[in-house]
């Protein structure tokens, strides 16, 4: 496991930085309210309206995907790529933080299953 974390952890940081850069685009893009949307997508002042609304998720969420996107050149891909479940807990924390979402038993019981999977995998490489 030492031998994996030594040899990933530049990847493994990035990686952890990409899945919470990934969670706060989904968050914005939940922010985001278009309320009638069938109204709005009858006008082109109504589409550019969804699609401000939407920009601020698009461009969190294309920098995560570019973090992750270097992130891969630093370790392996049997390691790195299931760090990125990491962004489930992530937006687990965000919701209940910012939009008050309840965090049951089995959510809780979901994040340790989720942490150990990340890092049995991610120890286990060669």
């Amino acid at each position: 496991m030492i031998e994996s974390l030594k040899r990933n952890w530049k990847g493994m940081v990035l990686m952890l930085i990409s899945a919470l850069t990934l969670s706060i685009g989904s968050f914005l893009w939940k922010l985001a309210d278009f309320g009638d949307i069938a109204t709005a997508v009858t006008s082109i002042e109504g589409i550019w309206g969804i699609f401000l609304k939407m920009l601020p998720g698009f461009i969190v969420y294309v920098i995560g995907a570019a973090v992750m996107t270097i992130a891969l050149g630093y370790g392996e891909l049997s390691v790195l790529q299931p760090m990125n479940c990491m962004s489930y807990v992530f937006a687990l924390i965000i919701s209940s933080i910012f939009l008050t979402e309840p965090i049951t038993p089995l959510s809780i019981a979901g994040i340790f299953v989720i942490i150990a999977g990340v890092i049995t995998i991610g120890g286990a490489a060669k």
